[in-house]
């Protein structure tokens, strides 16, 4: 028997709470349909005060702990991206529902773990591609399926950081790939408009900067998609940009159309601000307005909040995170050994 919300009010946990475990633990706790009951991560001082900061009332070191609490209904698993797997199967197999964060895995055989055990569990999946909620891209997808631009044909994606990201925000960046780390938010995109799957990859690399500072993980990725209706995506990724950058990410996105086209810079500024020390482009993408958190990454916290307590299938489900792995192994393959892979 479906369970019911009877007070309208999801019980949840967080799990991870670092950088980006902390905007999962500002959106829940701000939700007026949502309840933080508990943060799990090994830093206990860190998920301590981020408990005091945000109003959970318990700590864990432990996440087998926080899955141990019955009135917890669904959790945020917000780590590497390495370690998704094992903490989403015990989520599933101690009945929870699951946001994981993207990319959903790094490997085929995790994401296709990570749909079996939610299929046995019967409980709600999504993968946090939080892109979607930004307004250039909802409004682009939109126009599309109102038919607005035609049919969509090809498009140019470029999502790059500065090296603050791989130096210094990510103790793990060693770990990752690019793909993984910043292409995946724009084939998510270009998969949702093309609304196709991946035919043929074709990807590039280079490991000379990050490597040259003993960070195991290529430069830059660039990579050609062909989809199996046609279309073509061209995507580029690097994370060795200056920190002297206004920002720590540099994004742009072309569609072309047969009856229309569009341009999308997704991290042009709403505004800049300028201190003596550094211009600042702050933008309005995700942060606080009059202490209420606002922006893309809500929105997708909200959607999964809401489908759960809906019981209403999430816009992005374990299917498309499996699929989109796929794309993802494929080029770094092809990356790797220097030929194109089919799908």
């Amino acid at each position: 028997m479906a369970k019911t919300y009877a007070d309208g009010v999801l019980k949840y946990g967080v799990i991870g709470a670092g950088t980006h475990g902390e905007n999962h633990l500002k959106c829940t706790s701000a939700a007026n349909n949502a309840e933080l009951v508990a943060i799990a991560d090994l830093n206990v001082s860190r998920a301590r005060a981020m408990a005091a900061k945000y109003g959970a009332r318990e700590v864990f070191e432990d996440y087998h702990d926080l899955l141990a609490v019955d009135e917890i209904e669904a959790v945020s698993v917000v780590l590497p991206d390495h370690l998704h797997r094992q903490v989403c199967e015990d989520a599933f197999v101690a009945d929870k529902h699951v946001l994981v964060e993207k990319p959903m895995a790094t490997s085929v055989e995790d994401a296709e773990a990570i749909v079996a055990a939610q299929k046995a569990a019967g409980k709600t999946l999504m993968v946090n591609w939080s892109n979607r909620w930004m307004h250039a891209f909802a409004q682009t997808k939109d126009a599309l399926d109102a038919g607005e631009l035609g049919d969509p044909l090809y498009c140019y994606a470029r999502l790059n950081n500065t090296l603050f990201v791989p130096r210094q925000m990510l103790s793990w960046s060693g770990d990752t790939r690019l793909p993984f780390w910043l292409i995946c938010h724009r084939y998510d995109i270009a998969r949702w408009y093309f609304k196709s799957e991946a035919k043929r990859v074709n990807a590039v690399c280079r490991s000379v900067k990050l490597k040259g500072e003993g960070i195991d993980t290529p430069d830059f990725y660039q990579a050609t998609v062909e989809f199996e209706n046609g279309c073509v995506g061209n995507f580029e990724s690097c994370w060795i940009m200056p920190e002297s950058m206004p920002s720590i990410v540099d994004s742009k996105f072309e569609l072309i159309c047969t009856d229309g086209y569009v341009n999308i810079d997704a991290a042009l500024p709403d505004f800049v601000l300028a201190t003596n020390e550094k211009q600042l482009n702050k933008g309005v993408l995700y942060g606080e307005v009059m202490g209420e958190p606002v922006g893309f990454v809500n929105q997708s916290i909200k959607h999964f909040i809401n489908s759960v307590l809906l019981g209403q299938e999430p816009m992005i489900t374990g299917h498309d995170g499996l699929m989109i792995t796929k794309a993802l192994v494929a080029m770094v393959e092809s990356a790797d050994k220097g030929e194109p892979v089919d799908l």
